[in-house]
């Protein structure tokens, strides 16, 4: 007769090589060992899903760093785009000040050699004056135009390009949301089964075993079992919580 410690977790093996001591008038052990093979396949099966969630869950998070890390990395491209907006703003202001010191430099040059020769080119200076102020404002006026049409382009690829982003990254967030709480609801929905099928198993023992013969059951899912952080249902994020679905066996017939 084999006996499972009562400070241990049961396992698929345990269950399935686990015996009954025999009596008169007892059970079927046949019928015994058959349900005890359906018990620790269905544990054994259920285990496995669980390696499979962990390592899906474990997935799900290394990628959602990686996303993490790639939207700092868009921050910082922002950041230097606005910083190069900037310092095109101060170097076509310089240069604007550059020509305008340029200007009023030749002016007064002008000037100076007007007064010399006043009396021999006066309609030579003034003509040529009226030259240069004339092509000062058609260039002042050139500078200001090609100024205000690069600050539109910029504004208008800047916000552009603000858009594309938030929109990229709005529905990659909403995609790893929704298959972060697909995960979540599979791993309730095993530990739901897995207490009913503890529950179920309990049951089974306690209403078909002799008293004093009941086997040491676990009250709750073993220790190591659950490794994962409690999954949020969407009932705590403001929706309904997802009905957990009950435990069967067979051909779809519940467990007593």
């Amino acid at each position: 007769m084999s006996q499972s410690p009562t400070n241990q977790p049961l396992t698929p093996l345990d269950i399935g090589h686990h015996t009954f001591p025999g009596r008169p008038g007892g059970y079927d052990r046949a019928s015994v060992r058959t349900f005890l093979g359906q018990v620790a396949d269905q544990l054994e099966a259920l285990l496995h899903e669980r390696q499979d969630l962990r390592a899906r869950v474990a997935e799900l998070e290394r990628e959602l760093d990686e996303r993490r890390a790639c939207e700092d990395e868009i921050r910082r491209a922002v950041v230097a785009a606005e910083r190069i907006g900037h310092d095109l703003r101060e170097n076509a202001t310089r240069q604007c000040e550059l020509m305008l010191a340029e200007a009023q430099t030749r002016r007064e040059g002008l000037e100076q050699e007007a007064q010399v020769r006043l009396t021999e080119l006066e309609a030579a200076h003034q003509a040529r004056m009226h030259e240069l102020e004339a092509a000062f404002r058609g260039r002042f006026a050139d500078l200001e135009r090609d100024h205000h049409q690069l600050t539109l382009e910029r504004d208008r690829a800047h916000a552009q390009r603000t858009v594309y982003l938030e929109r990229a990254y709005a529905e990659r967030h909403a995609d790893l949301s929704a298959r972060l709480s697909a995960v979540r609801t599979e791993y309730s929905q095993f530990v739901s089964q897995y207490r009913a099928l503890v529950q179920s198993f309990s049951e089974l023992s306690a209403r078909h075993l002799p008293a004093g013969e009941d086997l040491p059951l676990p009250a709750a899912i073993p220790a190591g079992t659950a490794v994962l952080a409690a999954p949020v249902t969407e009932g705590e994020q403001g929706g309904p919580a997802p009905a957990e679905p009950a435990l069967t066996r067979g051909e779809g017939q519940p467990f007593a």
